[in-house]
């Protein structure tokens, strides 16, 4: 996953219509998974995408913000993802694995100094920038981020990822500060472990 502050609006394909609902802070899915996931205040919504992601799978972002003017302070990203018919694709996550509203989740948790260019404008990531940069959004340049995978069905070829993001300024803090060698590295376990409460306190999982 690549976060950037710097964000590069391409000309993409047309969006195709969100298979979810959305009614104040709950997303309402009928489907992979059948299940409402209820996001805590004071985050608010700010829209939805879907799109075809690399001719291989499809996708549907949805976004709940905590904003300071225009600036990203905390971000809940959800994207639902599933590969097509036409390939035989699955999902294959080597992270360790935390359980939250009765569900297994792969998880994976760092600190990041986001990178000044898009690699790769086709990226779900790289639209999730776009959208952002749209509205008029800055994220970063330092951020902490969880990513959380539950995989839906076996063989897995169907997801609900959910990454949560903090910008690092309000804890006067940056990804180098926590890296290897970094002032703050001893502080790494109890910045990581609280993070990881607040990242699975924004939202649950409900049937």
């Amino acid at each position: 996953m690549r976060i950037t502050p710097f964000l590069v609006l391409v000309s993409l394909p047309a969006s195709l219509p969100a298979q979810r609902t959305v009614e104040g802070n709950q997303v309402r899915s009928t489907a992979l998974p059948a299940a409402v996931l209820e996001i805590a205040k004071p985050m608010t919504y700010a829209g939805t995408q879907s799109f075809d992601l690399y001719n291989v799978a499809n996708a549907e972002q949805h976004f709940f913000v905590e904003l300071d003017g225009t600036r990203i302070k905390r971000l809940l990203w959800i994207q639902f993802e599933g590969y097509k018919a036409d390939n035989t694709h699955t999902y294959n996550y080597r992270d360790s694995t935390v359980t939250h509203s009765g569900q297994a989740w792969h998880r994976r948790i760092a600190a990041i100094r986001v990178p000044e260019t898009e690699s790769r404008p086709d990226s779900d990531g790289a639209r999730a920038r776009a959208f952002f940069g749209a509205k008029g959004w800055t994220l970063g340049p330092d951020v902490l981020t969880e990513r959380l995978v539950w995989l839906l069905d076996s063989p897995a070829r169907d997801e609900l990822m959910l990454i949560y993001i903090e910008d690092l300024a309000d804890q006067q803090l940056t990804a180098a500060d926590l890296a290897e060698g970094g002032s703050a590295r001893a502080r790494w376990p109890a910045v990581a472990a609280a993070f990881h409460e607040r990242a699975v306190g924004t939202f649950r999982v409900a049937n």
